[in-house]
């Protein structure tokens, strides 16, 4: 039987535009494979998502800089009265995106994960030069700019280190999310998961460091593994995304243009 829309949709939604990726991290919530839907399917699918109630893309992946598409995708939502946001690793930024992402005023959430050493470990390729000073291109540019962090065992200094980094280049808000066991992460949790001890550690750390950075940066604890999300995948699945990859729910197939 053909999964059916039976609850109205959030107003803001996860959109992953490819499951191509720049990147090869250890903990990836989605791994790179072969779905890379083209720009008229993507639109297709926005479209669909607009007509639904939802008027906030928020544009994942994969790594959606990689996509080509990316600006059409951007300037398509915003034309239709939706809203955007943007996750990426911050590799690659081309520069006719900056003032598109300015002018739109779409949130983007930069990934970084700790020093030099630490960033480029886990996240598999020489990387860190790129993405920090692509979040310096972003500040300077007036686009609205976060980082986030996955923090994994053996790690807590990177959450000072991350700190530093954003107050030292006025960013903001710094959104901290606790290793989840599902994608990479899979075979990765035994270098990565965090003992139920160590999260509550880190809880308590960063509500004891939120306190003290009001007014300079908002510090977020951001725990996907709480309550699921929506996710539309590359290949069009509408999927309720829980803690583990068995509790998914796959909620409907948005239909192919024709």
């Amino acid at each position: 039987m053909k999964p059916t829309i039976t609850a109205p949709l959030p107003q803001s939604i996860c959109f992953r535009v490819t499951r191509y990726c720049n990147a090869r991290c250890g903990f990836c919530l989605a791994p790179p494979e072969g779905s890379h839907p083209d720009v008229k399917t993507l639109i297709s699918r926005l479209d669909w998502l607009l007509m639904h109630g939802v008027n906030t893309i928020h544009f994942c992946g994969g790594e959606p800089t990689i996509h080509p598409g990316l600006p059409q995708l951007i300037d398509h939502v915003h034309k239709h009265g939706g809203k955007t946001k943007l996750t990426t690793n911050g590799i690659k930024l081309p520069d006719p995106l900056l003032p598109l992402l300015r002018q739109t005023k779409t949130q983007v959430k930069v990934s970084l994960h700790g020093d030099q050493e630490h960033h480029d470990a886990v996240v598999g390729r020489a990387a860190f030069a790129h993405t920090t000073q692509n979040i310096q291109r972003l500040v300077a540019a007036g686009v609205q700019v976060s980082v986030q962090t996955t923090v994994v065992a053996g790690a807590s200094d990177a959450i000072s280190w991350v700190t530093e980094f954003c107050l030292a280049n006025k960013v903001r808000r710094l959104s901290l999310m606790p290793f989840i066991p599902r994608g990479n992460g899979l075979t990765s949790r035994q270098d990565y998961e965090l003992s139920p001890t160590q999260r509550r550690a880190l809880r308590e750390q960063v509500a004891k460091s939120r306190h003290n950075l009001v007014g300079r940066l908002d510090l977020r604890w951001l725990d996907f593994t709480a309550r699921p999300i929506h996710v539309v995948e590359a290949d069009g699945r509408l999927i309720l995304e829980s803690a583990t990859m068995a509790q998914d729910i796959e909620l409907y197939k948005i239909p192919v243009p024709t």
